[in-house]
């Protein structure tokens, strides 16, 4: 028997908006201690861009899930676009 069995299905539905959330709020305190500056400026450029997709991504599915029909439609569309620009940002990125 899996672990998923145990929860109930609307609280294992929530696990990855929350997880996606919790993770890119931590992204913004991530720091790196490079000594070239323009580097260290673009690698915190791109986290924070990271960090908020991520965090829209999440609350995004959230609202997703708890909101009504009518109301959940903007964000069943705002959540994968976001979720997206997650997965393209590190295909423009260049780290040391």
């Amino acid at each position: 028997m899996g672990v998923l069995l145990l929860w109930p299905a609307r609280e294992a539905a929530d696990a990855s908006p929350i997880l996606s959330a919790a993770g890119s709020t931590l992204l913004f305190t991530h720091s790196r201690a490079i000594s070239d500056v323009k580097e260290a400026l673009l690698i915190e450029l791109s986290h924070m861009a990271l960090a908020l997709f991520g965090i829209v991504a999440g609350w995004a599915r959230w609202l997703e899930l708890r909101l009504d029909p009518p109301g959940n439609r903007l964000t069943g569309w705002i959540w994968p676009i976001t979720l997206l620009a997650v997965g393209l940002i590190p295909l423009s990125c260049r780290e040391a």
